[in-house]
């Protein structure tokens, strides 16, 4: 076989060289020359050599660049698609995996639509329109149609000369539970945080830099206000100090301080703080309690507990001045009954003299005990009844301009219908002393008296630290007596009601005590407002009425004694036997019984017209012996006394079961009178 001519092995190499693996071609080309026995390095060969083993080095450089790429595509984690105006051109493998379909399936203009939930296609329109860089979210629709949260990286690129859009694909579903778990986690943590303070704060570097809570309930300031601040603007200037150091040394731990409000009040606050990171830096944060509520409770406790206090004070020494009286007045009757006794068998002067002595220092006595009495909350309250103040200051008013101090001002402002429901004697003896105090606080210098009464349906919280009927309801007449005199002092505000405690040289010590009593055994509440320097103001609460004023009944009178058939029951001798003779004397039959039960006995073995019946016995009291004579058919006349005078237990009995109250120490002409009067009334 004859050899091709050089064109002939040209041609053919040039075809062989064609082929569209150039590596493979070049290698067939060489092999085909070698065979012929040409050599490859001749001058019409080299060139067409030349440029397939350039072709081959460069499809070589290509298909390595493509199976790195690929490599990459298919390792990567991010699904990747390239898409010119929406219409996609290419995607990796993670993609398909992701949407759950093949790659081909992805490519075409319709596919962002199709893997986008409705809701985000809008905005994902604009952003392919105005060729949006950078990260956003949306829901992706997978092939079978379920959802998940997917993260895109846009950004702009090239293919060749021709502008594209990638974008990396992340699914963010993972993520986005994880992170919606820790912010729920966090909530919890700074619900629960905040549910034991009332806001706090992040300090780093001395300045505030988050804030949370009811900052402006607490302090006045937004939470915008603050961010940026120091620290210590908030800060009390008393407290720089303190506040300073804590964030200095970054104290963990608590302690209390005194904050600025945003209107300049000092709010007393107790801070919680504890060491923090903020950015990785190190920070501060400090939980705050607002103390003025604490506070506040804490002043009404111990307020409460000095309230109480003081009136279980007051209330021991009620009783024991109740007590005294009682056992005081017994005395008394023995005094009192013997000196009258005496002045009518005495014909000596110097003797009568005597005796009118002792009867005037009883009387005295007797005085000072219905002041404890009083005070004990044992007023002898005859009956109640309409009494107009208005009345009463106006006829006090003379007496008041010779008692008061000629350089005091009285001013009276009574409201008209300022009517209480009481006992007229003792409401005119408790403003009697009032105003005889006012006076006095004036010291001898020009001063004011200024007396007010005016109604009101009920009494505001100001008077819960009254003394008195304080739960008591309304209406109420509140009257005020208010002087501009020296004052007093806490000490002396504190202790001034309680008996036998003066501020003054000459003083007893019971009249305000005394005025606690009647106002508390009307029904009404005593309280004072004082300051040194500044004047005292006592203010009392009765119970007001709208019943008009009507005259007390008359009773009938009797004439003379009729001398009768006397029965005493009373535990004291000594009162037996004052009594005894008294009546004895008046020609009276008397028997006497030593306590209640053998009273009731001897009234039943022979009754009697009239009984004494001490109210105070350690069988049985008086209200017992009254209802066991009363059951057993008795209409013999009653007259109830005591040491206490109208005590309290007299109100257990029914109307009408007895018909007179003689208080003890008394004088004959009371027990007479006494005796005259229940007599008159159980005839009525």
């Amino acid at each position: 076989m004859s050899l091709p001519t050089p064109t002939e092995v040209s041609v053919r190499l040039a075809e062989l060289l064609a082929g569209d693996d150039a590596r493979s071609s070049l290698e067939a080309g060489l092999a085909w020359l070698a065979r012929l026995g040409v050599d490859a390095d001749t001058r019409e060969l080299a060139p067409l050599l030349e440029l397939a083993r350039l072709r081959a080095a460069e499809q070589d450089a290509h298909k390595n660049t493509r199976e790195r790429l690929d490599l990459l595509s298919e390792a990567s984690f991010e699904g990747i698609l390239v898409h010119v105006d929406g219409v996609v051109i290419d995607v990796n493998k993670r993609l398909a995996e992701m949407l759950r379909c093949q790659p081909e399936e992805l490519l075409g203009p319709d596919t962002i639509a199709r893997t986008t939930a409705a809701e985000d296609i809008p905005a994902q329109r604009e952003r392919v329109r105005s060729g949006y860089e950078g990260c956003y979210t949306v829901t992706a629709i997978r092939a079978d149609g379920t959802r998940f949260r997917a993260e895109l990286q846009s950004k702009h690129g090239r293919l060749g000369d021709r502008p594209v859009r990638i974008a990396a694909v992340r699914d963010v579903t993972e993520r986005e539970r994880t992170l919606s778990l820790l912010q729920e986690s966090e909530k919890h943590l700074r619900d629960l945080a905040l549910g034991g303070f009332d806001f706090m704060v992040v300090v780093q570097n001395g300045v505030l830099v988050d804030a949370g809570g009811n900052v402006e309930g607490a302090i006045g300031y937004t939470r915008e206000e603050i961010i940026g601040r120091s620290a210590l603007d908030l800060a009390a200037p008393e407290a720089h100090g303190q506040v300073a150091e804590a964030i200095d040394e970054n104290r963990p731990g608590a302690y209390q301080t005194i904050m600025l409000s945003k209107t300049g009040e000092h709010i007393p606050v107790e801070v919680m703080g504890v060491r923090s990171t903020l950015n990785g830096q190190p920070a501060r944060v400090s939980g705050f309690r607002d103390l003025r509520e604490r506070q506040r409770v804490e002043r009404e406790r111990r307020k409460l507990e000095l309230q109480v206090e003081r009136t279980q004070r007051l209330d021991s020494l009620g009783v024991l001045a109740g007590g005294i009286a009682h056992d005081f007045n017994n005395l008394l009757v023995g005094m009192v009954g013997n000196a009258s006794l005496l002045l009518t068998t005495l014909t000596e002067k110097l003797d009568r003299e005597a005796a009118e002595a002792i009867l005037a220092a009883g009387e005295r006595a007797a005085s000072l005990t219905r002041q404890m009495l009083a005070y004990a909350g044992r007023q002898d309250l005859n009956r109640r009844e309409p009494v107009d103040l208005h009345d009463v200051f106006r006829e006090l008013r003379t007496l008041l301009d010779a008692t008061l101090s000629k350089k005091a001002s009285l001013q009276l402002e009574i409201e008209a219908g300022s009517v209480v429901l009481g006992d007229r004697a003792p409401l005119t003896q408790v403003m009697m002393n009032l105003l005889t105090n006012a006076s006095d606080a004036l010291m001898g210098n020009p001063g004011r008296i200024q007396v007010r009464a005016r109604r009101v349906a009920a009494l505001p919280a100001l008077w819960d630290d009254a003394l008195g009927q304080r739960g008591a309801k309304g209406p109420f007449l509140v009257v005020d007596i208010e002087d501009d005199g020296v004052g007093m002092d806490e000490a002396t505000r504190l202790r001034v009601f309680e008996p036998f405690f003066t501020t003054k040289e000459h003083g007893h010590g019971l009249g305000l005590a005394a005025c606690v009593g009647i106002v508390t055994s009307h029904g009404g509440a005593l309280r004072l407002e004082s300051e040194p320097g500044r004047g005292s103001c006592f203010s009392l609460a009765l119970p007001t009425t709208d019943e008009p004023r009507s005259p007390p009944p008359q009773l009938a009178s009797s004439g003379a004694n009729q001398p009768c058939r006397v029965l005493v029951i009373d535990d004291e001798q000594l009162v037996r036997m004052q009594l005894r003779r008294s009546l004895e004397r008046s020609g009276y039959q008397v028997e006497e019984a030593p306590n209640g039960v053998s009273g009731v006995a001897a009234n039943a073995a022979q009754p009697a017209d009239v009984l004494i019946v001490d109210l105070t016995m350690p069988d049985i009291d008086g209200v017992e012996v009254v209802r066991r004579v009363r059951a057993a058919g008795s209409t013999a006349a009653i007259v109830l006394s005591s040491g206490y005078q109208a005590h309290a237990t007299a109100e257990r009995l029914e109307p009408g079961s007895f018909q007179a109250f003689l208080p003890k120490p008394f004088t004959m002409k009371e027990l007479l009178h006494a005796i005259e009067q229940a007599r008159a009334r159980a005839r009525a």
